[in-house]
């Protein structure tokens, strides 16, 4: 496998697993609760990007943008009939 191969398997395994890992927490906590708190989804996962910035460097800033773009997606998702009632 050549170099660019491996790097671009990389960065598409890094997407995934951000989104997996922001749509299995939304969905779990829609589960618990009847609503799902808009912010404080937005909020883990930008902390998380945080903290994982901090420890790795940009070497997984494809991860941690899946993670917040998501967080967004699904703030929107599970709270549109609110925004507008």
């Amino acid at each position: 496998m050549s170099e660019y191969s491996r790097d671009e398997l990389f960065t598409i395994i890094q997407m995934l697993a951000g989104i997996t890992l922001t749509v299995g927490y939304a969905f779990s906590v829609a589960n618990f609760h009847q609503t799902v708190p808009a912010f404080a989804l937005i909020g883990s996962a930008v902390g998380l990007a945080i903290i994982i910035g901090c420890w790795l460097g940009l070497k997984h800033l494809t991860f941690m943008l899946a993670m917040i773009i998501t967080s967004i997606i699904y703030a929107i998702y599970f709270n549109f009939g609110a925004m507008f009632s």
